[in-house]
């Protein structure tokens, strides 16, 4: 009998008693991920504790995990920490397993907000976070004098974007397993970490409960005033006759650092920043006290590169939102047992040699004249993910992607505080599993032309 050519279980670093290769990875898993690929190859088998897991870092190895076995690597690992992060018992779209109730979820969600109808009837909201963005900027400048945190200004834009600065707080701490995860009998170790984690999610849950209240209220009112958003669709489907909700709302703030780091790219390489700003002039006109609206940005192409390119070096999730195997299977010639922990290095894939030409310059460029998308299609730039788990959130994303970036470089004259040049610029990253900048950018936003019309005054 022909002995089958499966091999085992992925190649790996040596690991220790208990801990595994748990002390490879606290610093920066993905850069770390992706100098082991160096030396065992595209597929790692790492020991997490008592977890098995793999990381994949090729685009190939990546379509196996992501469609090829998409129904065997859908489910998410089920860390405690996601239970005081959300409620016992109810994961929330993204760290949910698959199951009837996932899937009812997600359509509710895509449904409620995704589709292309809901996204051009709001588009008015998009325009007003922007414009509101837009005056914060100026505001904070002072006109334009002092230097600012330009993450900062994106992340607090509104009260939506106030609350995604809160649950990323959450996300720093449940986007890594606890030790308890990895070593069930130090799960006692995890004690002070739960208890932050169901601090901030009591604080989020006032907010929430002050939200719905008001707006069940409304309803059981029979208001005329009309609310075309999620939140109606959740309250109309999940609401008991008790009043409770069986809804959880989860939402992420990974635009605010994508649009940080294209500001320190263009910022980095300033021959970029003004052929798109040359662009917008021969494409849309002067447009002086004027929005750029989504229209516009449909014109711009070489805005699209940039973006583009600036996902490819530095995805907001660099692994990705863990997996977890539901049963074995083979992935890249070995055999992956059944609960393996999977890793996407997205990262890697992005700065691999030998797919991208100079793969660690920033060169929008290489993107013109090509179909290449974001959107899981194609596995060598993958910053949402692809098959039936990738981000639900990915088409209101990619409209904000390009509408504020546009924005801001339309309405002002982005320059570097006194004392600093682009050959300086710290483009590290922070420790962390998503990629923060070590050193937040700092700009002087210099207006262009007057920004009176920001501010609306009444007839």
């Amino acid at each position: 009998m022909e002995k089958s050519k499966v091999k085992r279980f992925p190649p790996g670093p040596w690991s220790w008693p208990i801990v595994g290769n748990m002390h490879l990875l606290a610093n920066l898993p993905h850069q770390v991920i992706r100098d082991l690929s160096r030396q065992y190859g595209p597929i790692i088998g790492l020991r997490l504790g008592q977890q098995p897991a793999i990381a994949v870092c090729s685009p190939s190895l990546a379509k196996e995990v992501l469609m090829t076995h998409d129904s065997v690597f859908g489910n998410r690992p089920a860390f405690k920490l996601y239970d005081n992060l959300l409620y016992p018992g109810d994961s929330g779209i993204i760290f949910t397993t698959l199951s009837r109730e996932w899937r009812a979820h997600r359509k509710l969600c895509v449904m409620s907000l995704m589709t292309p109808k809901c996204l051009q009837r709001m588009e008015y909201i998009r325009l007003e976070e922007v414009s509101n963005l837009l005056g914060a900027v100026y505001a904070e400048s002072d006109r334009g004098v002092q230097a600012i945190s330009i993450g900062t200004c994106v992340a607090r834009t509104s009260a939506r974007l106030l609350m995604r600065l809160l649950i990323r707080l959450i996300e720093q701490e449940a986007a890594s397993p606890g030790i308890g995860d990895l070593i069930p009998v130090l799960s006692w170790l995890d004690l002070w970490r739960i208890r932050r984690v169901r601090a901030i999610r009591n604080r989020f849950d006032v907010v929430l409960s002050s939200i719905i209240a008001n707006r069940m209220k409304s309803m059981a009112e029979n208001s005329h005033e009309s609310y075309d958003d999620l939140l109606q669709s959740l309250l109309r489907r999940f609401v008991q006759p008790n009043g409770t909700t069986q809804a959880s709302m989860n939402c992420s703030a990974l635009d605010a650092l994508t649009i940080e780091w294209a500001i320190a790219e263009l910022l980095k390489n300033p021959k970029c920043l003004m052929r798109l700003r040359q662009e917008m002039e021969d494409v849309l006109g002067e447009k002086k006290g004027q929005l750029i609206v989504e229209a516009d940005v449909k014109k711009l192409r070489y805005l699209t590169c940039v973006i583009k390119e600036v996902a490819r070096l530095h995805p907001a999730a660099p692994l990705l939102i863990p997996r977890m195997s539901s049963k074995e299977c083979e992935v890249g010639g070995y055999k992956i047992p059944s609960k393996t922990l999977t890793f996407v290095n997205v990262w890697a894939i992005g700065r691999d040699e030998s797919i991208w030409e100079n793969a660690l310059e920033f060169r929008p460029e290489r993107f013109e004249g090509k179909e290449t998308d974001m959107v899981g299609h194609h596995y060598d730039i993958l910053p949402f993910g692809a098959g039936r788990r990738i981000c639900p959130g990915l088409p209101l994303a990619v409209s904000m992607l390009g509408l504020t970036l546009a924005n801001l470089i339309h309405c002002f004259d982005l320059q570097l505080p006194h004392g600093q040049s682009s050959d300086t610029m710290n483009m590290e990253e922070r420790k962390g599993v998503t990629s923060n900048k070590a050193v937040p950018t700092a700009i002087v936003p210099k207006p262009r032309f007057p920004m009176d019309f920001l501010y609306p005054t009444s007839a």
